[in-house]
Protein backbone atom coordinates (compact mmCIF):
# COMPACT_ATOMS: atom_id res chain seq x y z
CA UNK A 1 0.00 0.00 0.00
CA UNK A 2 2.88 2.03 0.95
CA UNK A 3 4.72 1.82 -2.51
CA UNK A 4 1.59 2.40 -4.87
CA UNK A 5 1.15 5.96 -2.24
CA UNK A 6 4.65 6.68 -3.39
CA UNK A 7 4.14 5.88 -6.93
CA UNK A 8 0.58 7.81 -7.42
CA UNK A 9 2.39 11.09 -5.59
CA UNK A 10 5.52 11.01 -8.25
CA UNK A 11 2.89 10.53 -11.03
CA UNK A 12 1.51 13.74 -9.68
CA UNK A 13 4.37 15.69 -9.77
CA UNK A 14 4.64 17.69 -13.15
CA UNK A 15 7.07 16.84 -15.74
CA UNK A 16 8.97 20.70 -16.32
CA UNK A 17 11.91 21.73 -17.03
CA UNK A 18 13.21 20.30 -13.53
CA UNK A 19 12.76 16.79 -15.05
CA UNK A 20 13.53 15.20 -18.48
CA UNK A 21 13.43 18.65 -19.86
CA UNK A 22 16.19 19.90 -17.66
CA UNK A 23 18.37 17.21 -19.05
CA UNK A 24 17.34 17.78 -22.52
CA UNK A 25 17.96 21.34 -22.94
CA UNK A 26 21.25 20.95 -21.00
CA UNK A 27 22.87 18.41 -23.19
CA UNK A 28 21.53 20.74 -25.84
CA UNK A 29 23.87 23.31 -24.81
CA UNK A 30 26.49 20.87 -24.11
CA UNK A 31 26.49 19.85 -27.21
CA UNK A 32 26.24 23.62 -29.08
CA UNK A 33 29.65 24.08 -26.84
CA UNK A 34 31.32 21.18 -28.43
CA UNK A 35 30.40 22.03 -31.46
CA UNK A 36 31.48 25.44 -30.78
CA UNK A 37 34.79 24.07 -29.93
CA UNK A 38 34.76 21.61 -32.76
CA UNK A 39 34.21 24.49 -35.35
CA UNK A 40 37.47 26.81 -33.78
CA UNK A 41 39.39 24.12 -34.24
CA UNK A 42 38.45 22.87 -37.61
CA UNK A 43 38.28 26.69 -39.29
CA UNK A 44 42.42 26.61 -38.01
CA UNK A 45 43.31 22.97 -39.35
CA UNK A 46 41.57 24.34 -42.69
CA UNK A 47 42.74 27.34 -42.80
CA UNK A 48 38.91 28.05 -44.06
CA UNK A 49 35.70 29.84 -42.91
CA UNK A 50 33.53 27.94 -40.85
CA UNK A 51 29.85 27.67 -39.67
CA UNK A 52 27.59 26.53 -37.64
CA UNK A 53 24.46 26.94 -39.49
CA UNK A 54 21.19 26.43 -37.88
CA UNK A 55 17.70 25.91 -39.11
CA UNK A 56 14.75 26.87 -37.69
CA UNK A 57 11.54 25.73 -38.38
CA UNK A 58 8.02 25.57 -36.83
CA UNK A 59 8.44 21.69 -36.60
CA UNK A 60 12.13 21.02 -35.81
CA UNK A 61 15.84 22.84 -35.07
CA UNK A 62 18.70 21.37 -36.19
CA UNK A 63 22.15 22.71 -36.88
CA UNK A 64 25.25 21.32 -38.79
CA UNK A 65 28.89 22.45 -39.01
CA UNK A 66 29.93 23.35 -42.88
CA UNK A 67 33.21 24.65 -43.82
CA UNK A 68 33.62 27.34 -46.66
CA UNK A 69 36.42 27.04 -49.76
CA UNK A 70 39.00 29.13 -48.32
CA UNK A 71 40.21 31.56 -46.27
CA UNK A 72 40.00 34.38 -48.76
CA UNK A 73 36.00 33.72 -48.63
CA UNK A 74 34.51 37.12 -48.12
CA UNK A 75 30.82 37.06 -46.29
CA UNK A 76 28.18 39.37 -47.76
CA UNK A 77 27.06 42.62 -45.69
CA UNK A 78 24.20 40.73 -43.51
CA UNK A 79 20.55 42.46 -44.34
CA UNK A 80 17.26 43.00 -42.52
CA UNK A 81 15.09 41.50 -45.19
CA UNK A 82 11.96 42.62 -43.75
CA UNK A 83 12.97 46.21 -44.47
CA UNK A 84 13.31 45.00 -48.41
CA UNK A 85 10.84 45.33 -51.48
CA UNK A 86 10.01 41.86 -53.24
CA UNK A 87 12.56 42.58 -55.71
CA UNK A 88 15.78 43.63 -52.92
CA UNK A 89 14.55 40.61 -51.63
CA UNK A 90 14.73 38.27 -54.67
CA UNK A 91 18.16 39.81 -55.06
CA UNK A 92 19.14 39.22 -51.51
CA UNK A 93 18.07 35.50 -51.60
CA UNK A 94 20.38 34.90 -54.72
CA UNK A 95 23.24 36.62 -52.36
CA UNK A 96 22.49 33.97 -49.97
CA UNK A 97 22.23 30.87 -52.12
CA UNK A 98 25.67 31.60 -53.77
CA UNK A 99 27.35 32.00 -50.07
CA UNK A 100 25.65 28.41 -49.23
CA UNK A 101 26.70 26.74 -52.17
CA UNK A 102 30.44 27.35 -50.86
CA UNK A 103 29.90 25.82 -47.79
CA UNK A 104 29.97 21.63 -47.32
CA UNK A 105 29.22 19.53 -44.33
CA UNK A 106 32.11 18.19 -42.47
CA UNK A 107 32.17 14.55 -42.51
CA UNK A 108 30.79 14.00 -39.10
CA UNK A 109 27.53 15.95 -40.16
CA UNK A 110 27.81 14.53 -43.78
CA UNK A 111 25.08 11.68 -42.76
CA UNK A 112 23.00 14.05 -41.21
CA UNK A 113 21.79 17.24 -39.25
CA UNK A 114 22.02 17.37 -35.28
CA UNK A 115 18.50 17.74 -34.14
CA UNK A 116 16.88 19.86 -31.02
CA UNK A 117 15.00 17.42 -28.53
CA UNK A 118 11.21 17.21 -28.32
CA UNK A 119 11.18 20.23 -25.49
CA UNK A 120 14.16 22.48 -26.36
CA UNK A 121 13.56 25.59 -28.90
CA UNK A 122 15.78 27.52 -30.37
CA UNK A 123 14.46 31.10 -29.47
CA UNK A 124 17.11 32.97 -31.48
CA UNK A 125 19.96 34.28 -31.78
CA UNK A 126 22.46 37.59 -31.68
CA UNK A 127 25.54 37.85 -33.49
CA UNK A 128 27.96 40.08 -34.30
CA UNK A 129 27.14 39.12 -38.27
CA UNK A 130 23.62 40.15 -37.86
CA UNK A 131 22.89 43.47 -35.90
CA UNK A 132 19.27 42.34 -34.13
CA UNK A 133 18.22 39.21 -33.10
CA UNK A 134 17.03 36.11 -35.53
CA UNK A 135 14.35 34.03 -34.95
CA UNK A 136 13.54 31.43 -37.50
CA UNK A 137 15.13 30.09 -40.81
CA UNK A 138 18.54 29.78 -41.90
CA UNK A 139 20.77 31.49 -39.00
CA UNK A 140 25.03 30.77 -39.29
CA UNK A 141 27.41 31.59 -36.18
CA UNK A 142 31.47 32.11 -38.30
CA UNK A 143 34.45 30.91 -37.30
CA UNK A 144 37.84 32.57 -39.24
CA UNK A 145 41.38 30.60 -39.56
CA UNK A 146 42.84 33.23 -37.26
CA UNK A 147 40.98 31.70 -33.86
CA UNK A 148 38.58 34.27 -34.05
CA UNK A 149 34.65 33.87 -34.49
CA UNK A 150 31.05 35.59 -34.39
CA UNK A 151 30.68 37.58 -31.21
CA UNK A 152 27.35 35.87 -30.61
CA UNK A 153 24.53 35.02 -27.89
CA UNK A 154 22.33 31.83 -28.18
CA UNK A 155 18.70 31.46 -26.36
CA UNK A 156 17.32 28.45 -25.79
CA UNK A 157 14.35 27.77 -24.05
CA UNK A 158 11.81 24.85 -22.63
CA UNK A 159 8.16 25.46 -21.39
CA UNK A 160 9.89 26.51 -17.88
CA UNK A 161 13.41 28.05 -18.80
CA UNK A 162 15.29 30.41 -20.88
CA UNK A 163 19.24 29.91 -21.09
CA UNK A 164 21.69 32.17 -22.52
CA UNK A 165 24.69 31.17 -23.86
CA UNK A 166 27.60 33.83 -24.69
CA UNK A 167 30.33 32.81 -27.29
CA UNK A 168 32.85 35.91 -27.06
CA UNK A 169 34.94 36.37 -30.31
CA UNK A 170 38.44 35.70 -28.82
CA UNK A 171 37.90 33.63 -25.60
CA UNK A 172 37.74 29.41 -25.68
CA UNK A 173 35.39 29.68 -22.99
CA UNK A 174 31.53 30.39 -23.36
CA UNK A 175 29.07 31.13 -20.28
CA UNK A 176 25.52 30.71 -19.72
CA UNK A 177 22.88 31.68 -17.59
CA UNK A 178 19.09 30.43 -16.83
CA UNK A 179 16.19 32.00 -15.86
CA UNK A 180 13.08 30.31 -14.97
CA UNK A 181 10.10 31.96 -16.42
CA UNK A 182 7.32 33.01 -13.61
CA UNK A 183 3.75 31.81 -13.92
CA UNK A 184 2.51 34.74 -15.75
CA UNK A 185 5.10 34.70 -18.13
CA UNK A 186 4.17 31.14 -19.29
CA UNK A 187 0.36 32.46 -19.86
CA UNK A 188 2.11 34.27 -22.56
CA UNK A 189 4.96 32.18 -23.39
CA UNK A 190 6.03 33.65 -26.80
CA UNK A 191 5.73 37.45 -25.68
CA UNK A 192 7.60 36.82 -22.52
CA UNK A 193 9.57 35.39 -24.82
CA UNK A 194 10.12 38.03 -27.16
CA UNK A 195 10.47 40.43 -24.57
CA UNK A 196 13.30 38.91 -22.43
CA UNK A 197 15.19 38.29 -25.13
CA UNK A 198 15.11 41.64 -26.32
CA UNK A 199 16.28 42.68 -22.66
CA UNK A 200 19.24 40.30 -22.27
CA UNK A 201 20.67 41.33 -25.95
CA UNK A 202 20.37 44.97 -25.27
CA UNK A 203 22.48 43.71 -22.21
CA UNK A 204 24.97 41.86 -24.08
CA UNK A 205 25.78 44.31 -26.64
CA UNK A 206 26.36 47.08 -23.91
CA UNK A 207 28.97 44.63 -22.16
Amino acid sequence: MALVLVVMMFSLIPKGTFGGNRESLENTVLDIERAVRFSVNESILRNAIVRISFVVTEEKTTYTIEYGPGAGLVLPEAIDESKLSLKEREAQSKVVKTLDSQFNKVDEFSDGDKVFPEGVSLAGIGSSYFSSIKSDGNIAIYFYPTGEKDNAIIFLNTEDELITLDIPPFEDTTSKEYYTFTESEKENLLDSLDELMKGKFEKWLKD
